[in-house]
């Protein structure tokens, strides 16, 4: 798989709200950094972002002010203590809560500036099935989905996958289980996984000429530090880098980047 002079863009989605996406998505792109990868993480939960406030940082613009004309885009990153970089959104905004085609042609515009200067962009989108959800799943070159083992957060994500299918035929996926038993988390990660993969194989992929893919990218376990480190506002491989978190992570950003050729 050539770079093609863009970056790679990995969406991080989730049907169902308050699964740790965000703070999954952070961690990731910190991960990634301490890799060497030039690493931007962009807030793709339009009107309704707070990944600034996982990251502890206090943003001056946010994407929609470039797209407004407010400033420039070198104006809205801002550089994380981590290593990588951020372009933050709004909150509260209602406007780029629905999608446009200006909104989807000035987001492709900004991507097309920034993939020179990344390895790696990094999209984190706001939970649901909405059409700004949707428009950047379908953005990225890989889309890793975070469920935990509660039933309706499986649903939900089998839902997202089940409509990414459908409507825009994307057929490989990535699974994120986040606040697994942390006496064997890998266990239930494969558990989930497998349950996912005889769902989708008997409702979504019958009569389909190609087979869906889902793979278990890591599990990370139920982890006091993770807690810590939202109260802190400070990423966990910051506050806790040994954590059993931490190393999940880690190694999930290894799966997330395997087979492609450039250094990232």
């Amino acid at each position: 798989m050539e770079n093609n002079g863009r970056a790679r863009r990995i969406a991080v989605i989730s049907g169902k709200g308050g699964v740790g996406k965000t703070v999954i998505a952070g961690n990731l792109a910190a991960a990634l950094a301490s890799t060497g990868c030039r690493t931007l993480v962009l807030d793709a939960d339009l009107g309704l972002a707070n990944l600034d406030i996982v990251l502890g940082v206090d943003p001056e613009y946010t994407v929609e002010d470039v797209l407004g004309g407010a400033c420039s885009l070198d104006d809205a990153l801002v550089r994380t203590p981590e290593g990588f970089d951020l372009l933050a959104a709004g909150s509260g905004l209602q406007k780029h809560t629905l999608l446009s085609k200006n909104l989807a042609d000035g987001i492709e515009a900004l991507l097309g500036e920034l993939g020179p200067r990344y390895d790696i962009v990094l999209f984190d989108v706001g939970a649901g099935l909405g059409d700004v959800v949707l428009f950047f799943a379908n953005l990225a070159d890989r889309i890793l989905v975070v469920v935990t083992p509660e039933p309706a957060s499986l649903l939900d994500a089998y839902a997202s996958i089940k409509v990414l299918r459908q409507l825009y035929g994307r057929h490989e996926f990535f699974l994120a289980v986040n606040r697994a038993d942390p006496g064997n988390p890998r266990r239930v990660g494969n558990s989930i996984a497998r349950h996912l993969r005889g769902v989708l194989a008997r409702f979504v992929d019958a009569n389909q000429p190609q087979r869906m893919s889902l793979y278990l990218a890591g599990s990370l376990p139920q982890d006091p530090e993770v807690s810590r480190s939202i109260r802190n506002r400070k990423l966990l491989l910051e506050t806790a880098p040994t954590a059993a978190s931490a190393r999940a992570i880690c190694a999930m950003a290894d799966v997330l980047r395997a087979g492609w050729t450039s250094r990232c």
